[in-house]
Order: C-alpha cells, then sequence, then structure tokens
C-alpha cells in the first residue's frame, strides 16, 4: 500500500463531507472541535481520532491548533486485511482507557522524518508501522466483516474482479460469461446481492476512485479520466457532474483552496513542536540526571529479583548441563527458590499411556532431589505445560516440531495423577518437608491442552482438595494469568476467589513485553504482537499495576503477588538476549518492580534446552542467563549486581538504583537503557543480525549522571566500578574479537569463559564536609555496579 498523503495543518476547519478513504488525525497543539456522524467531542493535544469511510464528519481548530492528517486509501486497505468492511475503533477522546502510547510512537517517529524527507523512504516505512499497530490494537472485528466469511463466495469474485479491472473497459456480457451466467440472470443476481445495477456499481466504484485521484495526486483530469476506465472526458465530466453536483475541475479547486500542499507556516510550525517536545525529554533527562542520595535515609530493601528464579520445565533438569547451570545460577546469586513445570511431562516417563493405577515417579525424584541437595525450596508449576521453543513472535513457527498428545483426557484422570504424585512426595520427602514448598496451580489461557480443556475453576478446586488433604500447611498459588492479556477471564476467577475459603496464598502472573490478540487467537492461532516500541521497556511495571488496579476494583483481600515467569524477549533465536542491552532491559524492569512483589522469577536461567541442529555457533539467542557452553552473559551479570545491592534502599530512578550496607558503604547500580526504535517491531526477532544491535534503538547517546552523596563519614574512600557494556566484558563482544566463527574450539570456549567478565577500575576519593560528588558516564546500554566504601 502507497501513502496516501501526510499532511501538517493550522487555522483551517472542514464543513460536513464524507469520503471512501480513512483519515487519521493527530493534534499536535491546541484543540480541535470534532463532529462525526452526529456525535461532538474536543480533541487536544496528544489525541488520536480515526475517521473510518464514508462516515459524515467536520472539524474546527482553535487556539492555533497543529494537527497531523494522514489519509489511508480505504480499497487497497481492504484487500490487504481481506475484509469486505473494515472499520476501526480508534479515538483517545472517547476510549481513553485504551492504550495509545504504540500509535503516538510512531506518528511521533512519522513528524521527525517527514520534517527531514516528506518523500523519504523511512516516512513510508513507518506508514506501514502504522498499519499494523491499527490492525493490531483498533479494528473491530465485528463491523469489520471478513469477505469470505459474510459474502457470497461467487458476488465477492465478482466484485474483486471488477475492483482489479475497473480500469479498463468492462461490460455485463464479458464478466457474465467470465462466471458461466447469461446477462439477465448475472445482472438479477448481482442487483440482489449488492443493492446496485452492474452498470451502477462499476460506475460508482470508478468516480470514487477517480474522486480520491483528483484530491491526492497532480495528474491531469484527462488522465484520471481515461486511468479510472472512463472511455473520454466528456463522459467522465457527464457522470462526475451527475452524482456529486459538481464538475471535476470545480471539485478540485475547491480542494485547492481548503487544502494546499504543506504551507511553510505549518511546517514552521511543526519544528517548534518538535523541537518543544525535544526540550522537554531533555529537560526530564537532565533533572533525572541529578540524583541527591543521604546515607542516613532509606527504607528496608525488599529485594525479591533474585531470590528466586524460573528453571523451565522438569524435565529439563534431567540434562546434566542444565543442572550445572542451575547450581552456578544458586551459588552465585544465593538463590532460596526454584520455580519447574510439568511434572507430569511425558519425558519423565510417570506411566504408560494414559494409565493411572501404575505410577514411577524417580525421574520427578531426581530433579528435586537435585534442587534440595542445592539448598533452595521447589516451587511446583502442577500444569500440562507444553514445550514451546519459539523462534519469532507473531507467528507460529517455532524451530522444533514438539510432541502434543494430550496428557489428560479427563478431570478423573487429572484427579488420580496428582493424587498419586502428592502421596508420593509425602511420603517420599515426609510432611514436614513438603510443607516447605510452594504449589502453583496453572491455568492454560490457550487451553489445548488435555488439563486447559478443564474449567479451570473445577480444576483448582479439585486440585487445592487434594494437597491440603497431604499437606495441610501447603502454600498454593494460581494462576499464572496476566492483567493485561486475559483482564474479563482473571477478574471472573478473582472475583470466584474473593469469598472462598480456599483461596490461594498467593497470586501468580507471567509478563513479556508483548500484547495478546484475541481476535487472532481465535480465528488464526497467532498468539502475540509486539507491544508498543514506547511502552515496552516498562511492561513489567505496566503488568504489575494492571493486576492491583484490577484487585483494588473488587476490593480483594491483601495477597501475595508472584511473578512467576518473565523476560524481555520469548524468542530463543533473537540475538538482542545476548546483548548489554538485554541486560540493561531486565534492569529496568527489576527497578520498577521493586518493593511491588512477593517474588519475581526470571525465565529462564540456562540456553541449553534451545539446542537444536541449527545450533552450533556459541551465541543462538535464547533467553537464559548462561550459553549452552556455560558462558556467563550480560543478562547473568545483570542478576550478579543485583545480588550485590544493600540492605537499605536509598533511591531509585529510571536509570539507578542504590543501596546501603550497614550505614557504612554505598551501592549504586546504573544502567543506560536504549528504548527500542521502530525499525525493531518491524523485525522479525530471529533476523537480527550483530551488526544490526546499535541500530535498533531510538539513539546510541551516552549517559552523564551526577550523584550528591551526603553525611558520608570525611576522609579518604575507595570507589569501585564494574562495567559491561557492548565494547567489552560480554561475550558478544569477545565472541566478536574471534572473528564470530561458528564452531569454537574447546580452547576458545574456555578462553571466553575467562574472559567475559565485568571491567573493574578503582579509584580513590578525599572528601570533606560529609559530602561527595560522583560523575558517571555511561555509554549505550552499558551497566555499572559501584562500590563506595
Amino acid at each position: 500500500m502507497e501513502i496516501q498523503k501526510i499532511q501538517i495543518l493550522s487555522n483551517i476547519e472542514e464543513s460536513m463531507h464524507s469520503h471512501k478513504n480513512v483519515e487519521l488525525l493527530y493534534i499536535l497543539m491546541g484543540h480541535v472541535d470534532i463532529t462525526i456522524n452526529g456525535e461532538c467531542f474536543q480533541a487536544n493535544s496528544k489525541d488520536i481520532v480515526l475517521i473510518n469511510s464514508d462516515e459524515i464528519h467536520s472539524w474546527k481548530e482553535y487556539q492555533n491548533a497543529l494537527l497531523c492528517r494522514i489519509y489511508i486509501d480505504y480499497y487497497e486497505l481492504k484487500q490487504v486485511l481481506k475484509k469486505e468492511n473494515v472499520y476501526f475503533v480508534c479515538n483517545s477522546v472517547r476510549d481513553s482507557e485504551t492504550d495509545y502510547a504504540r500509535m503516538r510512537y510512531i506518528l511521533e517517529a512519522v513528524l521527525k522524518k517527514y520534517q527531514e524527507d516528506a518523500n523519504g523512504f523511512w516516512v513510508k516505512s513507518l506508514y506501514y508501522s502504522l498499519l499494523e499497530a491499527l490492525k493490531a490494537q483498533y479494528l473491530d472485528a465485528d463491523r469489520s466483516r471478513d469477505d469470505y466469511e459474510t459474502v457470497n463466495d461467487k458476488v465477492r469474485k465478482v466484485i474483486n474482479y471488477i475492483q482489479s479491472n475497473y480500469q479498463r473497459a468492462i461490460n455485463l456480457s464479458d464478466v457474465a460469461e467470465q462466471f458461466y451466467m447469461s446477462e439477465s440472470s448475472f445482472s438479477r443476481f448481482f442487483k440482489k446481492e449488492t443493492g446496485k445495477g452492474f452498470t451502477e456499481y462499476v460506475r460508482s466504484l470508478r468516480l470514487e476512485h477517480a474522486k480520491e485521484e483528483l484530491q491526492f495526486s497532480n495528474r491531469s483530469i484527462t488522465e484520471i479520466s481515461y486511468d479510472c476506465g472512463f472511455s473520454n472526458i466528456s463522459v467522465f465530466n457527464k457522470n462526475f457532474k451527475q452524482v456529486f453536483s459538481i464538475t471535476p475541475k470545480e471539485y478540485r479547486q475547491n480542494l485547492r483552496q481548503k487544502e494546499t500542499d504543506v504551507q511553510e507556516s505549518d511546517m514552521i510550525g511543526l519544528e517548534a513542536y518538535l523541537q518543544h517536545a525535544e526540550e522537554k525529554k531533555q529537560s526530564k533527562e537532565k533533572e533525572e540526571q541529578k540524583i541527591c542520595l543521604d546515607l542516613q535515609q532509606g527504607e528496608v530493601l525488599k529485594n525479591v529479583a533474585n531470590t528466586s528464579m524460573n528453571a523451565g520445565m522438569f524435565a529439563d533438569l534431567l540434562e546434566a548441563k542444565v543442572q550445572k547451570h542451575v547450581s552456578t545460577i544458586i551459588e552465585d546469586l544465593g538463590l532460596k527458590y526454584v520455580h519447574i513445570a510439568n511434572p507430569f511431562d511425558p519425558i519423565l516417563k510417570i506411566r504408560s499411556g494414559h494409565e493411572t493405577k501404575q505410577m514411577n515417579f524417580e525421574k520427578v525424584d531426581a530433579v528435586l532431589d537435585f534442587l534440595l541437595e542445592q539448598g533452595v525450596c521447589p516451587v511446583l508449576e502442577l500444569s500440562e505445560r507444553r514445550r514451546k521453543r519459539i523462534v519469532n513472535i507473531g507467528s507460529d513457527k517455532e524451530f522444533e516440531e514438539t510432541k502434543k498428545d494430550e496428557i489428560f483426557l479427563s478431570l478423573e484422570e487429572w484427579e488420580q495423577v496428582v493424587n498419586a504424585l502428592i502421596g508420593h512426595l509425602v511420603e517420599y520427602y515426609t510432611t514436614k518437608e513438603v510443607s516447605k514448598w510452594m504449589f502453583e496451580i496453572w491455568y492454560d489461557p490457550e487451553k489445548v491442552t488435555g488439563a486447559g480443556k478443564i474449567p479451570y475453576k473445577v480444576l483448582y478446586e479439585r486440585t487445592w482438595k487434594i494437597i491440603r488433604k497431604y499437606i495441610p500447611e501447603a502454600k498454593i498459588g494460581g494462576s499464572g494469568l496476566n492483567a493485561g492479556m486475559l483482564g474479563d477471564t482473571l477478574k471472573e476467577q478473582l472475583c470466584w476467589w474473593k469469598e472462598r475459603y480456599d483461596r490461594p496464598n498467593f497470586l501468580t502472573f507471567i509478563s513479556y513485553p508483548y500484547q495478546v490478540e484475541q481476535r487472532e487467537i481465535q480465528e488464526k492461532g497467532n498468539h502475540y504482537s509486539l507491544l508498543s516500541v514506547e511502552s515496552d521497556t516498562h511492561f513489567v511495571k505496566q503488568d504489575i499495576e494492571s493486576y492491583y488496579d484490577l484487585l483494588d476494583s473488587i476490593e480483594y483481600p491483601d495477597t501475595p503477588l508472584w511473578l512467576t515467569e518473565w523476560n524481555t524477549s520469548l524468542s530463543e533465536r533473537n540475538i538482542y538476549n545476548d546483548s548489554c542491552a538485554k541486560a540493561c532491559h531486565m534492569l529496568m524492569q527489576m527497578v520498577d518492580s521493586q518493593g511491588k512483589l512477593e517474588q519475581m522469577d526470571y525465565s529462564s536461567i540456562s540456553d541449553w534446552p534451545s539446542q537444536y541442529f541449527d545450533s552450533t555457533s556459541p551465541l543462538i539467542g535464547a533467553n537464559g542467563l548462561i550459553t549452552k557452553d556455560g558462558i556467563l552473559k550480560p543478562a547473568y551479570y545483570a542478576m550478579e549486581f543485583w545480588g550485590w545491592l544493600g540492605e537499605r534502599l536509598l533511591g531509585k530512578g529510571l536509570h539507578y538504583i542504590a543501596t546501603s550496607q550497614h550505614r557504612e558503604t554505598i551501592q549504586i547500580l546504573a544502567f543506560n537503557a536504549k528504548q527500542f526504535s521502530y525499525s525493531y517491531n518491524m523485525k522479525n526477532e530471529n533476523t537480527i543480525e550483530v551488526k544490526e544491535l546499535p541500530f535498533i534503538f531510538r539513539n546510541n547517546d551516552k549517559l552523564k549522571m551526577q550523584f550528591e552523596l551526603k553525611n558520608l563519614r570525611n576522609g579518604r574512600h575507595k570507589v569501585c566500578i564494574y562495567r559491561v557494556s557492548e565494547a567489552y566484558g560480554n561475550v558478544l563482544a569477545e565472541w566478536g574479537k574471534l572473528g564470530y566463527s561458528k564452531e569454537l574450539m574447546r580452547s576458545e570456549i574456555s578462553y571466553l569463559k575467562q574472559i567475559c567478565i565485568p571491567r573493574m577500575e578503582v579509584k580513590y576519593l578525599q572528601i570533606s564536609e560529609d559530602v561527595m560528588q560522583l560523575d558517571i558516564l555511561l555509554e549505550a546500554n552499558e551497566m555499572a555496579f559501584i562500590q563506595i566504601l
């Protein structure tokens, strides 16, 4: 689809009219009174209003308003979306609760590139991002009918034929012959199905296209008439005037009087708007960078970001390498809990087929024995979770086909197996030991597994009773749903739990930087689309706030909230997962979540389970903390730095968190996390190359942070700084120095293990008057841990 027209407008109003093209208005400054189909409302700065095809509308601006207007070709839109009718619900004035951050970011990016080059490539590429955002978030499924479902198949084929051939001579007899019908039969059939005669329909289609050409192109009226299928200019003029009561020439002249090409004053207005926005952003960043910390102030730090972690599937922990990696993480980070899912996996060889009389839990025991030997408490997710090795979000493509037979065929079978499992655990490990563990009764949002097809309320109630029968003091949680993903479903569950005796001891949810498209799930099986590049860097915070808002709205009793699974990417083939940017984005989520959660389980620990025939490279873009060869990734160091924080929280912000230890030392964890640019969302995650990493962010500016530290003892202080950046101290950079070789020798892997460590520097500062001034300069996507002794 080609972009029709982008305009920057000021001092203009539109009288009541309609047109086929979809019109998008983005208010930059001032306010605009808008009327659509008789409904009047006022749109202010940052509001987005979409006017659908054929909607009667008018608008008038006030207070020197400045706005951006974009037209989208309706006919091409129908073809691209494969819909007979296309209708969007996109109006930030009427629907203020809907998230418009993604749209605003793309529109702001359009404006910046438009100012540089109105006809440039980036403007057009952003236009496609805009269309994708509209489709993903605002397409009304009920009013946007799929022509394959709602229109007679033969009529659809006729309409498609006409729309593809309207520019040349089309007559009734030719089309009737194309569809093996007589002229009279075809004529009656067509009018009955469309409400218009064949000739009238073709003429209307040609005139609508001609009308859009007159408005959006500079081609001559004669060219337009022939290109739209009229035999000569006289026929065109006659038909146009007959339908619109005005000649094509007069129509174009009227349009030119009302809306010309971008005026110089409007471009000046756009320049002023962008400059103001940039100054506001810099002012905010400058204010953020001046940070005052008082060693005598602060509060107890509730550190939950690396006391618990999600190790993935039970079956994964049967692998020796995975056990080694998990053991490393437990020891280095001091984990207290490890979350593992699906103890019913057929790989564990518990039973033969659907047998329930004879079961063998030895492999389950082997996994649990390993965790207990490491001194951690298991968190058992009772689920029939399917193993997914995702290549790219937004598609169903996985790099390994996995067996998808249902493990459970009925509620009775589920109860028998769960009863046997819990009974065995109590007998083998004792009630006293198992009472320390946690149990999560998981909800399958896709409802594709055997357990997932059992109504969750029934599944939860029966499972809760079984656990409580054997372990009266067990802590039981549920249900793993994200408030933003399935809000209505979660709300229904919470309302059901609210007054019940078997209410969960803790509530669980997952968080990823994607949004679920409910329509896509139902119709096509696609589960995710990328969140807006404006909001994805704080996705965990948004999900936590959504969950708490939901709890408050129904007055749910105070209950601990556990984030049992989170990551900044779900793809197992995204080189971003091996970068410093990933580590900085992780730190951002952890700072955002500080003090708001009971547990926060990063997923996952090891890249080893993502092994496949295509994973010969040392770095494969999987989302663990440790590579398949045991090399520590920047994501690992993000977790390790977090574990070095002290006991008291002194302060936190967009780019840092600061603590103290026994009021004697200060720890500052700083990071220069960069937001993704629109180009990241336009790519498949598995196609990003190492050399592209610097270009998938909005900018690569350095960040200077100025800390003023008060109430330190006077004298000489030692300052230790540990850094990890894209240039040094991380596995991607060091792999690059080896030429990105896909097959490394054992000695080279050993070398990388030794060299991929944070860069350390030490300096000494002499202070007086109990105040230290400390400046920290960070490269793009660099993180630094500063220890002041």
